[in-house]
Formats: C-alpha cells, sequence, structure tokens
C-alpha cells in the first residue's frame, strides 16, 4: 500500500481583494463623507456662485475669468480636507495594531503582514482618490451646463495637487500610526510631524533672538516653512515642491511597511511601538513644552522684558511638565515620580536649560556685542520695516552705504541700540525697526536687526534718507513703465461743519509723463524714500492731519495717497490685464508730480 500526501503550494500573495472589499463596505461611511465634502466644495459650491453671477453687476469679466478665480480661491480646500481625511483613513484602517485582541486576531488571518500593509494602504488611497475622480467629473458637467469651456485642464491640475498633497500627508498619518501603539498619540504624532522639524527650529531661533538682540532669523525662519508640510501647501507652494511633498510620503509609506514587518504585536496599546520612537517622542516633547510654555509665561507676566531672566524660571516650569507628561504618556502609568531614571533624566534637562540660557543672556559667544571695525566694511545696506512697500508695492526702501561716514553711522547705531537694550525702560526710545547688512572686505556679510532705536540715531538715519538721488533707485525699480492712469487724494483737508473733514481726488492728466516726473523730484530730494517712520520722525516735511477735537480745520495741509494703475505683462498668466501701486502719505514736496494732476 502506498500513501501519498497532498500539499498545497505556497503561494505569496501582496495584496487581498476579500479584505479591499470588506474595507470598502465597512468604511463606506467615511468614504462617503468625503464624497459629500469634495461635492459641496468643487461642484456644488461652484454652482451656486455661478448662479449669483447671473444675477449681479459687480463681476465684470467673463465665466471662464470667474471660474479661475474661484479655484484659485479654493486651493486651500484641498491641504485642510487632505490633512483631515489622511488622519481618519489611516486611524480607521490601522486602529487594529493599537488594540491586543485585534492586533492578534488580524494576523492570525491566512495572510502575510506585507499582505495586510498593502491592501490597507491601497484602501486608503482609494478613499480619496474615487471620491476626487467622481467630484472632477460632476464638476466638468457644471461647467459644461453653463457653457464654460477652456476650464478642464485647470481643474484637473487642481485635483492632481490635491492629491500629491494627500499622498503626503497620508505616508506621514501611515507612518504615525505603524509607530504609535495607541490610536490617539498616533493622532497627535501625525499632526506633530506635520510640523515638529519646522516647530523646533523656530523655538531655537526664537530662543537665540530673546537674548542675542540684533541677530536677523528672518530668511531662516522664511524657509522653515517648508519643513512644515501642510503650512506650505496652504500657501502658495510650487508644483515641484509638491512632488518633493508627494515622494516624502512614498518614502514614509516604505519606512512604515519595514517597520510593520518588525513590529511586536505584544506593543499594541503602548504609547510607542519601538524603542527609538519612545526616547524621540520624550525628547521632542519635552523640549516643545519646554520653550512654548515659557514663552507664553513670559509674555503672560512679563511682556517678554528681553534682559530678564525671569524665562529661566518659566522655561524650567515648561521643563517639568513636559518631561514627567511624556513620561507618564510613555510608562503609561502617572508613578513616575518614584523613579530614579526619571528625575534623573528631567535634572539632565534642567542642567542643560540652565547652561543655554545663561550662555545666551551674557552672550557667551559674543554674538550679540559684535559690530565690525570701520576698515573691515566695504559697505552697508539699511532699509526698514515699511508695510506698504514690502506688502503692496513688493519692494523696500533700501539703500547702499559705502561713504566712511555713513559707515561710522550705522555702527555708532548699532552700538547705541545694544547698549540701550541691556538697560532700556519703557518709554525710552522709539520702536522703529531698522535692518543693517554689513558687506565686509573679506567677501562675508553680517546682517542684524534693531527695533528699539533711540531718537538721535532716528534722526541720524533720516538724514541719510533725504539725501537727493538716495530715492531714485528705489522709485525706479518700483515705477511701472506702462501707467495707464493714476489718482492723488489730494492733500487739502477741507472743513465742513457737519460732516468734518474730507479731501478731493485729482486724476492724472499725463499719465505716461508720471514716471520721468517723479523721478526727477526723487533725484531733486524734494520726494524721499517713503517708510513707516515717516510721520514720527521726518516732520519736516511731513505736515500732521489736525486733531479730531480742533474746530479749526481750515485749508490744513497734509500728505495725499497716490494711486497709480499700469499695464501688466499680457504674456502674465493671470486674467486680469491692469495692475496697481500705491504710494501712502505721498508728500506735497514733490511739485513736479504734483503739477501733473488736477
Amino acid at each position: 500500500m502506498s500513501w501519498e500526501v497532498w500539499t498545497m503550494k505556497l503561494k505569496m500573495s501582496f495584496f487581498d481583494w476579500t479584505l479591499l472589499k470588506k474595507n470598502i463596505s465597512r468604511f463606506a461611511p467615511a468614504w462617503g463623507l468625503a464624497l459629500l465634502v469634495m461635492i459641496l466644495a468643487l461642484p456644488a459650491g461652484l454652482l451656486h456662485e455661478l448662479s449669483k453671477i447671473e444675477l449681479s453687476e459687480i463681476w465684470m469679466g467673463t465665466k471662464r475669468e470667474f471660474v479661475t478665480e474661484y479655484f484659485k480661491e479654493n486651493a486651500a480646500f484641498g491641504p485642510i480636507f487632505s490633512l483631515i481625511a489622511a488622519g481618519i483613513f489611516a486611524a480607521l484602517l490601522f486602529h487594529y495594531l493599537h488594540k491586543p485582541r485585534a492586533a492578534y486576531m488580524m494576523h492570525a488571518f491566512p495572510m502575510t503582514r506585507t499582505c495586510l500593509f498593502v491592501t490597507n494602504t491601497v484602501s486608503g488611497l482609494l478613499f480619496w482618490l474615487v471620491p476626487a475622480l467622481a467630484t472632477g467629473l460632476l464638476t466638468h458637467l457644471v461647467l459644461l451646463a453653463n457653457g464654460v469651456s477652456g476650464c478642464g485642464g485647470l481643474l484637473w491640475e487642481l485635483l492632481g495637487r490635491w492629491f500629491l498633497q494627500y499622498l503626503c500627508l497620508y505616508g506621514i498619518a501611515v507612518f504615525a500610526m505603524v509607530l504609535a501603539g495607541n490610536t490617539i498619540i498616533a493622532l497627535l504624532s501625525c499632526a506633530a510631524l506635520n510640523g515638529v522639524f519646522a516647530l523646533l527650529p523656530l523655538l531655537t531661533l526664537e530662543l537665540v533672538k530673546t537674548y542675542c538682540y540684533g541677530l536677523d532669523v528672518s530668511v531662516a525662519v522664511d524657509s522653515l516653512a517648508y519643513l512644515a508640510p501642510i503650512v506650505a501647501m496652504i500657501g502658495s507652494c510650487k508644483i515641484e515642491f509638491l512632488w518633493i511633498y508627494a515622494a516624502v510620503g512614498l518614502v514614509l509609506l516604505v519606512l512604515a511597511w519595514l517597520h510593520y514587518r518588525r513590529r511586536h504585536i505584544e506593543r499594541a496599546g503602548d504609547a510607542m511601538a519601538y524603542g527609538w520612537a519612545r526616547v524621540a517622542f520624550r525628547l521632542v516633547f519635552t523640549y516643545t513644552c519646554t520653550l512654548s510654555i515659557g514663552f507664553f509665561l513670559a509674555v503672560f507676566f512679563d511682556g517678554m522684558y528681553h534682559a530678564s531672566l525671569d524665562f529661566l524660571f518659566y522655561a524650567l516650569i515648561g521643563c517639568v511638565i513636559g518631561w514627567f507628561a511624556s513620561s507618564m504618556m510613555v510608562e503609561r502609568t502617572v508613578k513616575v515620580f518614584r523613579k530614579r531614571a526619571v528625575w534623573l533624566g528631567f535634572a539632565v534637562w534642567a542642567v542643560l536649560l540652565t547652561g543655554t540660557v545663561l550662555g545666551l543672556r551674557y552672550d557667551v559667544l559674543g554674538s550679540r556685542g559684535r559690530v565690525p571695525e570701520a576698515e573691515q566694511v566695504a559697505s552697508v545696506e539699511i532699509w526698514t520695516d515699511n508695510y506698504y512697500l514690502s506688502a503692496l508695492n513688493n519692494s523696500r526702501d533700501c539703500v547702499t552705504l559705502t561713504d566712511a561716514a555713513d559707515v561710522n553711522t550705522i555702527r555708532t547705531l548699532q552700538q547705541n541700540a545694544i547698549e540701550s537694550w541691556e538697560n532700556r525702560t519703557d518709554g525710552d526710545g522709539m520702536r522703529i525697526t531698522v535692518h543693517i547688512c554689513y558687506r565686509l572686505k573679506n567677501g562675508g556679510t553680517l546682517r542684524r536687526v534693531y527695533d528699539w532705536i533711540s531718537d538721535e540715531d532716528c534722526k541720524a538715519v533720516a538724514a541719510i534718507y533725504r539725501r537727493p538721488g538716495l530715492a531714485v533707485e528705489l522709485y525706479d525699480r518700483i515705477l511701472p513703465e506702462r501707467i495707464t492712469s493714476a489718482v492723488l487724494e489730494n492733500a487739502v483737508v477741507e472743513s465742513d461743519e457737519e460732516y468734518g473733514w474730507y479731501s478731493t481726488i485729482l486724476d492724472c492728466t499725463q499719465p505716461k509723463a508720471l514716471r520721468g516726473a517723479m523721478l526727477a523730484d526723487a533725484a531733486a530730494g524734494r520726494l524721499p524714500i517713503l517708510n513707516d517712520f515717516t510721520i514720527t520722525c521726518w516732520d519736516d516735511f511731513d505736515v500732521q492731519a489736525p486733531d479730531s477735537d480742533d474746530e479749526n480745520w481750515d485749508l490744513e495741509e497734509k500728505p495725499g495717497s497716490l494711486t497709480i494703475n499700469y499695464l501688466v505683462d499680457p504674456s502674465n498668466n493671470d486674467f486680469r490685464k491692469d495692475g496697481a501701486v500705491w504710494f501712502p502719505e505721498f508728500p506735497l514736496t514733490a511739485t513736479e508730480t504734483c503739477a501733473l494732476f488736477k
């Protein structure tokens, strides 16, 4: 008698259709809600807005221009919705990793861990992608029904950008779910990973800037926004960066898969499933609490007096809260005060914090008091935080000085600002922000920014700005070439007993000659560089508006407000063909320019 043993060949599967169908039916309310939200945001909202412009005379453009503007205004909806959807979908699909019974049950099925991970990951991508495709088709129907053509490319480009954003955020969410052993900790970690790489350097720079008065960290702060994906996505993020973020999301999915294969099921319910993740969570949580709570308490109680060491006390309070709270979460017990290792770790944190703050306060490295010698400086640039020039005209009132006397004037300003900061009291000096950039002869640069300048130093800077010719470069840079019209809200305050004062509007009679007239006034010193401390300091060419309690308002002179309209480059992708430049507090000393208005 012969016995034969029938064996089944082992077949490796990386995807399970049965599990996918189960996920679709089980979590139908979640992806159904996502579909509803997308429909309300795009086709339904667009249809409602298109119906409104039929009855309105305010919008003077075409429907295509209106749809283009609608897509631009709603671009920020994508990353916000994707962040919420990614967290919810990842939590629903991988929550079994955080419950011991569910973890043992799921891993008892005849499926490999790779099969489980890939199927659940693809499910989460489909939960967003299928509603997005359906929303795109419905939006197309809305556009066709309203006779709008030529916007299909913009629509699918918008949805494509949203998918790249979702891919990044979903990768972060899945990575957090695999690392954590608790759903709440996983969601907190997901939120932290979206901003921790920007938050930690930002808090560090704020600490350094607090005691190293004058250190210019604006360039570093602007760059940190790209380390927080959700912040960069909500802003005007270029498509190249979105591809980078999407690649980061894919890398995190691969890392999550590698960790998932090695994950211990027994860790379900813990704060973190890996030892290194527990250490990283405790360090990041403590550091964030130390500085954020320290800054909050310092502002709340002291108004953040920079020269004070009270911040050290407040930061130690934050250190206590952060260290012991993170220890409780990691150890899953409130009885951490009995453990010697916890107290030893807190002592190390306290010593490092105290040494860092004291070193910064007393300028151990000499960064705060560094003033270059005059013979080391090739040139120096100064500018102010002029809101109108930077925000409206995309420029700044920067001047370059090479004369030795001017360099010494700026060096004196810097030295006075440092000395006054050490022992300043409320009311001393003026809250004026002056940026300084030294170009050294050895090729290096030294950047500083001071926001507490004495009256004497303000007058010295104002004297530099008054020089004829310095303003020509600025106005040549910001004045448009093809000026179509200009309006001057004139500088005469007219009195009326019933309605108070008002001003009239003057139109430019020769728009093409306006640019030349303004440059001529600037070269002659009649049109100075406008900045945010004109009213407070430069009173010899700026006449104050009358007091509201003064009844004698007859023909008081004050600066006007100049608005210049110009033709935008036709090659610009923006459908608007004109732009505007605004000059507030336009001085009457610019006689050649004012002569063109009537």
